[in-house]
């Protein structure tokens, strides 16, 4: 009975058991071993007879020996299965769960476990989203779960922000589908999600630039379009849809030109874009007109370029037409503006032109062409160093140019140029022009001829110095003609003075001498009052021979003299005084001088008079400085006071004395009056003040002069000049 019931329970686990392999197999063996067990225990007690129960036991274990083998076959294929799917599940680069209904990990994929951080699996079953994402991408995940639980209808193809293990972001694609048992209740959740974050930044950088090529075409006022080979447009701008009079954009897609514009014009543009696409050459600033109606006639240039596929299959045409009517209409003004200028430029007698930066001409005018001999298509775009033969005048107007720049104001300056060989001066004014940004960005020149102005200011100058020379000459002439009869005065009146007082003097010195006989000699101090009196008509006598000297018209006893000898006569009368007074004395006498006919005692008696001042002047000594030499006379003052006929002229060759000493100079106040009698710097009782006026009229009695002259290093120079006779007297 226990077999039978062993046996039973065996096949109606079978029947209706689980559909495991492993189940199924356990069960046929244990009922099949249960009726083996049976027939041979009834075989036993019944012998052979019976022969039914041996077929079925046999029938029993062929069976059991068929579902052992379908048994190790289920569990082939069953190892089989599992080796597919950790295969899938180890080595597909996406993630890959399982989760059970309140969304704890089952099972997950090595991919899935290193991008969440975790070294295996392992480490994420039982765990939820909750353990690794922040709250709201978890709770979103949760929620989304749920709902796939409630619902029974997955998610898929969703995309995800998400941040992955060591902070980094991203973007994930993630399809999500409920769990199933074998009865179909749903127990969980299964998903994959992949990285497609450099699909998705390539996709954003893609739109991004979509958006900026869009605003872009959008912007140019330009008409941008894009058509098919079937002349459709495909792309257009704002500017061609409002161009045509399209409402949008978008209302021109899948339209053609034949919607557009009228026949005459599509069918041109048709054959155009045939012949492109057969050659695959561009077209490129194709000019052409459109009567906008009420806008009128405008000016467009078309640009189109044939858009091509790798393999070299043309797919589409991009084009570009712009509106020039403005631009146009600005160049046929700013020609007509350009002719006119040049117009007014050619008839201008200025010289103009007109460079660059750099140096090169942009405009000449007429004036210029003439003044150079060339064409002016031989100067536009050159310097001036690569037609001026000049290279030193090429590199003052280059100079000049840069000065212009530099300064960024206009320079005026007279110029003078060789015209046909002949010089030429031209007034100059070259001025920088400024860009609307104020920058430089040429140089401009104005030249005027102004030769003859020149030559008549020339002239005029020298008229005018001529006029002045002879006012001056005409003041000097006054001044000196004061002055002689001046000296005609004070000689006539010393001529009187000395006659009236000299007999007088004469007397009073009688009657001195007739008195100092009578004095005692133990009389001091009437010896010494007697002594007083006589150096005072001593004194006396001295100024009335001045007077007599200076007023005196008597002629001169002239005879041929040496020059060098009369001055070494006069220094050996004052070398005594020299030495006394610590003046050292150094000659420079010139060789060979002509011999000339002086009154050697009376030009003695000026070089005497001239040294001791000069000796006088250099109160704590120095050197003085006696000189001579012939020379020719460069200019010559005209005197008035010198009534001769041979007086001095330019150009007279003559000899100088020259008496040169280291004193303090003589005042710029007093030179003028140095000569005038009686007119002295000395202290009381050293100078009578006709020194130097005897001395001059000495010096013209041999019509020569007698000047004295502040030096610059110093001093005064005493300079007495003599004519030399002339040759073969």
């Amino acid at each position: 009975m226990a077999l039978a019931f062993c046996g039973l329970l065996a096949i109606m686990w079978l029947g209706f058991g689980p559909e495991s392999p492993a189940s199924r197999a356990a069960a046929s063996a244990i009922g099949a071993m249960s009726i083996v067990t049976l027939a041979w225990h009834h075989r036993r007690r019944a012998g052979d007879a019976s022969r039914e129960a041996e077929l079925l036991a046999r029938r029993l274990v062929e069976e059991n020996i068929e579902l052992e083998h379908r048994l190790h076959q289920a569990e082939d294929d069953h190892r089989s299965l599992e080796h597919y799917f950790e295969t899938l599940m180890e080595h597909i680069p996406a993630n890959i769960y399982f989760k059970d209904a309140d969304s704890h990990f089952l099972k997950v994929n090595q991919s899935m476990a290193e991008s969440f951080g975790c070294g295996h699996p392992a480490d994420m079953l039982g765990k939820t989203d909750h353990d690794f994402f922040e709250s709201e991408h978890a709770d979103q995940a949760l929620r989304d779960e749920q709902e796939i639980i409630s619902s029974g209808r997955g998610i898929t193809g969703k995309v995800e922000h998400e941040t992955f293990s060591k902070g980094r972001e991203g973007w994930v694609l993630t399809t999500k589908m409920p769990f199933r048992d074998r009865s179909g209740r749903i127990i969980g959740t299964f998903g994959m999600s992949s990285d497609v974050t450099e699909l998705m930044q390539t996709r954003n950088t893609l739109e991004r630039e979509r958006n900026v090529l869009r605003s872009l075409i959008d912007s140019f006022p330009d008409k941008i379009f894009v058509r098919d080979p079937g002349r459709h447009y495909l792309v257009v701008n704002k500017a061609m849809a409002e161009w045509v009079g399209a409402d949008s954009p978008e209302e021109m897609l899948g339209k053609t030109p034949d919607d557009y514009f009228p026949e005459a014009i599509a069918r041109a543009g048709a054959r155009e874009d045939l012949d492109m696409l057969a050659s695959g050459k561009p077209v490129l600033n194709r000019e052409w007109t459109f009567d906008m109606g009420g806008q009128g006639v405008r000016y467009l240039v078309t640009t189109k370029v044939p858009l091509v596929e790798p393999d070299g299959r043309c797919w589409g045409i991009v084009g570009m037409d712009r509106d020039m009517t403005e631009y146009k209409l600005a160049s046929e003004k700013l020609e007509q503006t350009e002719r006119q200028l040049q117009e007014l430029m050619d008839n201008s007698p200025a010289v103009i032109s007109l460079k660059d930066r750099g140096g090169r001409y942009q405009m000449v005018n007429r004036g210029f062409e003439e003044l150079f001999g060339l064409e002016r298509g031989d100067v536009l775009g050159r310097r001036d160093d690569e037609f001026i033969a000049d290279k030193d005048v090429a590199a003052r107007f280059r100079a000049i140019d840069e000065e212009v720049m530099d300064k960024r104001e206009p320079v005026q300056l007279d110029e003078q140029l060789y015209v046909d060989g002949e010089p030429r001066w031209y007034v100059s004014v070259k001025f920088p022009l400024f860009d609307s940004e104020g920058q430089i960005h040429a140089v401009a020149s104005i030249s005027t001829d102004i030769t003859d102005r020149k030559v008549a200011e020339d002239a005029m100058q020298q008229l005018n110095d001529e006029l002045v020379r002879a006012n001056d000459d005409l003041q000097q002439a006054h001044e000196q003609l004061i002055q002689a009869e001046k000296m005609e005065s004070i000689g006539r009146l010393a001529s009187g003075v000395a006659h009236e007082v000299k007999n007088p003097l004469a007397m009073i010195g009688m009657g001195l001498e007739l008195l100092a006989r009578r004095i005692p000699e133990e009389d001091a101090s009437g010896r010494e009052a007697l002594d007083r009196m006589k150096r005072g008509i001593e004194r006396a006598k001295r100024i009335i021979k001045g007077l007599v000297d200076f007023s005196s018209a008597r002629q001169l006893a002239l005879e041929p003299s040496d020059v060098n000898q009369v001055v070494q006569d006069a220094i050996a009368l004052v070398e005594y005084q020299l030495r006394k007074g610590k003046v050292t004395l150094a000659d420079e006498f010139a060789e060979d001088l002509p011999r000339i006919e002086l009154d050697a005692t009376r030009i003695e008696q000026v070089l005497v008079n001239l040294m001791i001042n000069a000796m006088q002047a250099m109160e704590t000594g120095g050197q003085l400085t006696v000189r001579t030499y012939a020379t020719f006379l460069t200019d010559a003052k005209r005197d008035e006071g010198v009534r001769t006929a041979t007086h001095l002229r330019a150009g007279d060759r003559v000899i100088r004395i020259e008496i040169d000493d280291q004193g303090p100079g003589i005042d710029p106040e007093n030179l003028k009056k140095l000569f005038d009698p009686f007119f002295t710097t000395k202290p009381t009782g050293v100078g009578t003040g006709l020194g130097l006026s005897v001395s001059r009229k000495i010096v013209e009695l041999h019509h020569g002069t007698l000047e004295l002259i502040n030096r610059d290093e110093g001093g005064v120079r005493a300079r007495i000049t003599l004519k030399c006779p002339e040759a073969g007297r």
